[in-house]
């Protein structure tokens, strides 16, 4: 955008500069031309009629400029103030050339013929001026309108992550509920856990008092802890609730703020539906465009199948530089015939030189005022294309705001979300720690009945054992003579199983030998498999070298197959050019041929119109001093028509 706004100033500069040249050029003639006044005011009043009603639409659309600094007055007042002053200057410049040229009409045709080449020169300088000019505007409003499409894609994702964020909210407050429910849960449970200690302590084991009172300290424990737990439970949630709220605040903020982006939007469609239906013609040429391209496409794609097919081997290398030999060929066939056709534009262009010779003065008055009409046209269209283009400046600069904007908030946002699920895993692994001690504390309290229940039965048993100790007491001395009759038959097999140990030992020490040898017979296999191993890695570098020379090689294959694509179209794109250039030239002479027989009629009409006696002596003449300035214009409008073609190509 900086670069289209400097040339443009450049582009201002020069034609202002044209047109002082001009106005200093006529003021030269107004003095040799002072002799004439009288054929001059019979000439000047239609022409001075026809400036006003040119001027009339110039002074609307200044109107229409002051109305819009009005509603906007603190937007580019300086920037507008310095376009409507070069505008002015150049309404007064072209005001007094009109009144030179008309001055010049009345003059001798010696003298008129070479200041009428210098204005019709300039003259079309400044056309081809305005034409560039507009040609800057349209790519002004392409690129604006493709800014546009960015930025809607860009609130487009800003909605989607905005619906994402709604949504996480909602899971985060069913979450909540739940964790409230839960918490709930252990509040009841805690209330219930004392009633429980209350009952263990009336139990009927009043005679195992200590490891009571060692039971009783454990689950006091256990519930300070849950307390605890639960007291952080609970400042998490209250955090986590003012992160929600917070939220949903700049959530709100955000709807607010997708609203006013929506309405700027609507306005800016209404303002592109008029920039999008002269678009539709080079939507056109691009379907064109892409219809050739996706056939290029399918050509690249299959030579791409067979160098992928055919990489392995060497031949594949040679059928690609045949290939590409072929195409360098087209292409040079390709530069031939686009020489060819520039020649026969040259010719063309001389043959149109020699037949404008023929032009007469009355048919270049006539195309003066139609270009004078033309020119306040254009000045129109100028002035309404330079308003929309600040319009869509501003607009511009307002949406990259709001976007830089939104960008900032979707980066806090991002981070407020990445804190949130990092503090819900955290009070996620809380819960399961809580849970995982409520059922400890739940299993100490089944245990604590249990022993309670133990306690009870183990003092039933202690009577019943008290009295079958008497009975065990007399049976013991029947089982100790037992006993000793027993022990003496036990160290005999003892003597048996010492020595059948002892041979068992000595076929483990065989057995030992046997396997260390085993061992080192592996070891020498595994020293030997890891030689191998080294070998099989050798090969494998040597190889992956290989496969990287390889995929290098491709590589470069792939930037010769993308030059010749890129040069391809190129020539393509010249040729659609020329073509296009051609028409215009042909459209261009049948104008000029048209304007050279209505000048000959006007002149022949003039000529007859005076009175003059020797018409048929001098016509030929006349018309040759008055088609020298056509001469002298074709002769300039050549070499730009020349540059302008080398700059697009």
């Amino acid at each position: 955008m900086q670069t289209a706004s400097v040339t443009y100033q450049r582009q201002k500069k020069h034609f202002l500069m044209v047109v002082k040249r001009k106005a200093d050029s006529l003021d030269m003639s107004l003095k040799s031309s002072n002799s004439n006044q009288e054929k001059f005011e019979q000439i000047y009043q239609p022409l001075q009629r026809e400036h006003q009603r040119h001027q009339e639409p110039a002074h609307q659309s200044r109107k229409n400029l002051s109305e819009m600094h009005d509603e906007d007055p603190g937007k580019d007042k300086t920037s507008q103030n310095c376009v409507e002053r070069d505008l002015e200057h150049a309404a007064r410049s072209l005001g007094t050339a009109r009144e030179e040229i008309c001055r010049l009409a009345a003059q001798e045709p010696q003298g008129q013929g070479e200041e009428q080449r210098k204005l019709d020169s300039a003259f079309e300088k400044s056309q081809l001026e305005v034409e560039k000019l507009k040609e800057l505007l349209k790519e002004l409003k392409e690129n604006g309108s493709a800014d546009l499409q960015k930025a809607k894609e860009h609130n487009r994702r800003l909605d989607e992550e905005i619906l994402a964020l709604r949504n996480r909210v909602r899971s985060l407050d069913s979450e909540k509920k739940v964790l409230g429910e839960e918490v709930e849960r252990l509040r009841g449970e805690i209330c219930d856990s004392p009633e429980r200690k209350h009952l263990g302590n009336h139990s009927p084991g009043k005679t195992y008092r200590p490891s009571g009172d060692r039971t009783k300290s454990q689950p006091q424990e256990e519930l300070q802890q849950l307390r605890q737990d639960l007291h952080r439970l609970q400042v998490l949630c209250s955090s986590a609730e003012k992160e929600l709220r917070y939220e949903r605040g700049k959530n709100l903020d955000l709807k607010q703020h997708n609203s006013l982006l929506q309405g700027e939007s609507l306005k800016i469609k209404t303002e592109l539906k008029q920039a999008q239906q002269k678009l539709l013609d080079s939507a056109k040429m691009c379907s064109s465009l892409t219809a050739e391209w996706k056939h290029c496409q399918q050509k690249i794609k299959e030579l791409e199948l067979e160098v992928l097919t055919q990489a392995q081997s060497g031949k594949s290398l040679s059928s690609l530089e045949e290939a590409l030999a072929r195409e360098k060929s087209n292409v040079a066939a390709a530069e031939e015939k686009i020489s060819d056709l520039q020649q026969k534009l040259e010719h063309a262009h001389k043959v149109c030189l020699a037949e404008t010779c023929i032009l007469g003065k009355k048919q270049l008055e006539e195309r003066i005022k139609e270009a004078m009409e033309n020119e306040a046209k254009i000045k129109q269209n100028y002035q309404e294309e330079q308003q929309k283009r600040k319009l869509l400046h501003q607009n511009m600069n307002e949406l990259q705001n709001q976007v830089k904007t939104l960008q900032d908030k979707e980066r806090q946002l991002k981070m407020t979300n990445v804190q949130q699920q990092l503090r819900i895993q955290q009070q996620e692994a809380q819960l399961k720690e809580l849970k995982n001690e409520r059922r400890l504390c739940d299993e100490h309290l089944k245990s604590n009945q249990e022993l309670s229940e133990k306690l009870s039965g183990l003092q039933q048993e202690k009577e019943a054992l008290g009295r079958e100790c008497g009975r065990l007491l007399k049976q013991l001395d029947v089982h100790v003579r037992n006993y000793n009759e027993k022990h003496q038959h036990h160290k005999a097999k003892l003597r048996r199983v010492r020595d059948h140990l002892g041979h068992e030992v000595e076929q483990r020490d065989e057995r030992i030998r046997q396997l260390e040898s085993d061992v080192r017979a592996l070891k020498r296999q595994a020293e030997k498999e890891k030689e191998f191993q080294k070998q099989v890695i050798a090969q494998n570098d040597t190889l992956s070298l290989e496969k990287r020379k390889l995929r290098e090689q491709l590589v470069r294959q792939e930037g010769i197959i993308d030059k010749n694509r890129w040069m391809l179209s190129s020539v393509q794109k010249r040729v659609l050019f020329l073509d296009q250039e051609n028409k215009h030239f042909l459209e261009n002479n049948l104008q000029l041929s048209q304007q050279i027989d209505l000048l000959e009629r006007v002149v022949r009409s003039i000529l007859i119109r005076r009175g003059e006696v020797r018409v048929s002596v001098s016509s030929p003449s006349i018309l040759r001093t008055l088609l020298r300035p056509a001469r002298g214009l074709l002769a300039d409008w050549k070499p730009q028509l020349v540059t302008s073609l080398n700059l697009k190509h």
